[in-house]
Formats: structure tokens, sequence, C-alpha cells
């Protein structure tokens, strides 16, 4: 296996001049990079596939057209922002032009593996042409998402965030628009006249809106608890000690945290939208999606935190069948199963374009 990739040699003059260097490395992407990958493809031998890891390097797809290809698609929310099909963000004009000049790229491939339904469905609603392969291939699950011992996953989070002082935490991780995360503040807020207020652990750093809204509702900041990074492990950490998931998110091309708190046995609750229903199956709980008009948002956050106290509120032994659900509908999403299919559709776009 050999990995193309754009070269930084132009980007390597100006190192310590930062913006002017991301202009050079625009020329070594879009300049010095598609010659070399077209002869690269010329040169490379017969029985050679082609992969595209993502489809936003739909520009360079038609340099290899007469080779045997394929492109895995993980999410079209950019271009589709771009199209004004996504009513919570929208691109600005060289945003736009930069997504329909990937579009334009990506529909000259013929063979296609989107990560799920949802996704495969906004791909095929920007193809121009039939596809000779159009197949979901969902992501595998990485081995480190299980269940830890509690007094490990208890040391780690309080050692992180020691105002939490073990107190029962909503878990929201995510920093793109489509997380909702004003949405996830609102649901929250009207939890806080339970007998003991949940608290919540944001990971993603805070952008202008959520300042705005945490500095509005100041008198909440004590349970409320942002982490601009986590490690692997302490995310590991607080899925295990989480009481659930919260992801009330626009839109996914996947949505893997719903997976990974499924594995670490932390309830979700998340947007009755696929692809999350897709990731969540029977073992995740559902919330509407966010409404449009402003009038209906504040019913929608009471009516959500009225589903997510219900979560709360789980006997022991609902929240162990919960968590069996969980482990049950993860298994579908085994990395072995995954690798077997991925060689299968490979093997077949291999052959499919040799033999044509």
């Amino acid at each position: 296996m050999q990995e193309f990739t754009a070269p930084v040699l132009l980007a390597r003059l100006a190192k310590y001049h930062q913006s002017f260097a991301k202009w050079l490395g625009y020329l070594d992407q879009f300049v010095l990079f598609p010659p070399l990958l077209w002869w690269s493809t010329r040169v490379a031998p017969e029985g050679t596939l082609f992969v595209f890891a993502d489809q936003a390097l739909g520009p360079w797809i038609p340099l290899i057209k007469p080779r045997p290809h394929l492109v895995h698609v993980h999410d079209l929310l950019a271009l589709e922002a771009a199209l004004d099909l996504q009513p919570f963000h929208h691109l600005g004009p060289t945003g736009r032009l930069y997504q329909r000049w990937i579009r334009c790229g990506f529909r000259k491939a013929r063979f296609f593996l989107s990560v799920s339904q949802a996704t495969q469905v906004a791909l095929v609603r920007q193809l121009k042409q039939r596809p000779l392969l159009s197949e979901v291939l969902v992501n595998p699950l990485h081995c480190r998402f299980r269940p830890l011992p509690a007094a490990e996953a208890s040391s780690m989070v309080n050692q992180a965030l020691p105002g939490l002082n073990g107190q029962p935490f909503l878990f929201h991780i995510g920093r793109n628009w489509y997380k909702n995360r004003l949405g996830v503040l609102a649901i929250w807020a009207q939890l806080q006249s339970l007998p003991n207020p949940v608290h919540l652990v944001l990971v993603g750093g805070a952008d202008a809106g959520m300042c705005q809204w945490i500095q509005k509702n100041s008198q909440l900041k004590c349970r409320l608890h942002l982490l601009d990074q986590a490690t692997d492990t302490l995310v590991l950490a607080l899925y295990n000690q989480a009481a659930a998931l919260l992801f009330p998110s626009h839109a996914e091309g996947f949505g893997w945290p719903i997976l990974e708190a499924l594995a670490c046995g932390c309830p979700v609750i998340t947007t009755a939208r696929a692809p999350m229903t897709e990731v969540g199956g029977d073992a995740a709980t559902y919330i509407p999606p966010f409404p449009l008009l402003p009038d209906a948002q504040r019913d929608w956050a009471i009516s959500s935190a009225d589903t997510v106290r219900m979560v709360l509120e789980l006997t022991p032994a609902e929240r162990h069948e919960l968590r069996q659900r969980g482990f049950s509908h993860v298994n579908s999403f085994q990395r072995e199963r995954w690798l077997s299919l991925l060689v299968a559709y490979y093997q077949h776009a291999l052959e499919c374009q040799s033999s044509s």
C-alpha cells in the first residue's frame, strides 16, 4: 500500500510566518500536487486500486478516473450547508465555491462507500449518474471503548474535574456547529429544578454563542464544566461515569459518540433522525429534532428535559437492562466484520473496473 498526499515544500519556506505559510500550503496542495498525482497514476502497476479516504478529496478524483478507484464518504454536511440545505449553518462565498468544486470532482467517481444510510442518501442526491457501486459500510468500534472498573473511572474523572465532587453529570463531546451545543445547554438548564441538580460536562471549547449563554445564565456556572481538550483516557472515563450522553445533534455523518457511549455502558439520549437512529438502534433514547422557530425551542427544551429526567430516574434494574441492550447493539460494529466487508468491496471495485 502506498499513500499519496500533498507535499509540504513551499510552505516550509515560511514556517515562521503562519498566515503566509497557509497560502504557500495551498500552492503545495493545488498546484504542485496534481501533476505528481497524475504521474503516479500513470506509472502505478496494473491491478492498483486508488482509494480516496474522504469525498472532500473530490478535486483530485478526475485525475485518476481512468484507473480503478473507490471513494469513502463520511458526511456531506458542509456541501449541504453550501447549498442551503442545512438551516443551522451557512457558508461564505469562498466556502460555497470550494464545496461545489469538491462536488464537481466526486461526481466523476463511480464507486462509493458511505458510513451510514443517511450519508448514502445524501450522496445519491448529489450525483448526476448512477454509481456502479454505492454501499453502506458503517464505521467499526475501536476496542478501547469498553466498561472500566468504577473506581478507576471515578478516580480519573475526579482528578480532571475536582469540582464535580462525585456528583452525577450529563456528558457531551464535540465542537462542530451540527452538535447543537446550545440545545444541550437549553435542555440541561431545564433540569436544574431537580432536587439534586445534575452537572454538565462539555468537551470542546466554548464558541461565542456558548459564551453569551453562559454569561446570561451565570448562576449555573458552578455546575457546568468545560474542557477544551481531553485525552482519550479521560474521554473513556467520562463515558463510563456519566449519567447519560446528551447528544441532540442537528445532523451527523455517522455519530461516533453514540456508539462509543453505548460500548461503555452509558445511556444515550439523541435526536430521532438518521444517522443517529442508525447508530443508536433500540439501545438509545430519542428526542425530536431541534425546531427552527425560536418560539418552539423552549417547548422543545422542556419536553426533551422530561425525557432526560426519565433516563436519570431509571431503577438500577432498568439501567442494567438498557446497558445490556447497548452492549448487544454495538456487536454489529465490530472491526473484524468491517474489515471483511471492506476487503470484499475493494476487490469488487478493482475487478469491475479492470474488466471494463
